[in-house]
C-alpha cells in the first residue's frame, strides 16, 4: 500500500508516491489520460534520501484532475492500478 499525490517541491509541483513497505528493484510510471487520446507519461524515480518515496522529475500538466494508471514493475512482475486524481475542494491555480 501507499499514497500517490501531487506535492510542492523547491523545483515545483511533482507527482510523489510514498510506499508503506519496500520493494526490491521497483519501477513506477504514471500514465495520464489527456484530451485527444493523448497519454502523458511521468516516470517516478526513488528519492536519494528515502527509498520509500518515488517522484517525477516534471510536474504533471494542467489540469490536475485526471484519470490515469500507475504502472508498477518489480522482480519480473507487473501491476497496473487505475486511479482518478482530483483537486482538493476550494483549490485555486
Amino acid at each position: 500500500m501507499g499514497m500517490l499525490e501531487i506535492v510542492d517541491t523547491p523545483e515545483g509541483e511533482r507527482l510523489r508516491m510514498t510506499m508503506n513497505g519496500h520493494a526490491t528493484d521497483l519501477s513506477a510510471t504514471v500514465m495520464i489520460d489527456r484530451p485527444g487520446n493523448s497519454i502523458e507519461t511521468l516516470p517516478l524515480t526513488p528519492l536519494p534520501n528515502d527509498h520509500h518515496c518515488f517522484q517525477s522529475s516534471l510536474a504533471p500538466a494542467e489540469p490536475h484532475e485526471f484519470s490515469a494508471e500507475l504502472h508498477l514493475m518489480a522482480s519480473g512482475q507487473s501491476e497496473v492500478l487505475p486511479f482518478r486524481m482530483t483537486e482538493p475542494a476550494g483549490h485555486r491555480h
